[in-house]
C-alpha cells in the first residue's frame, strides 16, 4: 500500500483514520444507548476529539476521543 497524506481542517494525517472513519466510530458507539443528530471531528495531535450532538427534544452533546492511528475508542465524555 502507499504511503498518503490527507488533510482535514488543516491537519496532516499520515496512514491513520480519516475524519469520516472517526465520525463513523463514535456514531456507532454512541448510537448503542443514544439517537445521535450530528457528529463533527477535529484531529489534536493523534487524537481525533468527535462531538456528537445527541436526542431530539432533551438535546445533549457527548465528546468521544478516537486513536487516529488505530481507530480505537480512548474515551468520552
Amino acid at each position: 500500500m502507499e504511503n498518503f497524506t490527507e488533510y482535514y481542517d488543516g491537519n496532516m494525517v499520515d496512514d491513520g483514520i480519516d475524519s469520516s472513519r472517526a465520525q463513523e466510530v463514535a456514531r456507532r458507539f454512541l448510537s448503542q444507548y443514544h439517537s445521535v443528530i450530528e457528529t463533527k471531528a477535529v484531529l489534536e495531535d493523534d487524537v481525533w476529539i468527535v462531538t456528537a450532538y445527541l436526542g431530539f427534544a432533551n438535546t445533549q452533546t457527548k465528546k468521544v476521543r478516537i486513536d487516529v492511528n488505530s481507530g480505537k475508542i480512548l474515551g468520552y465524555s
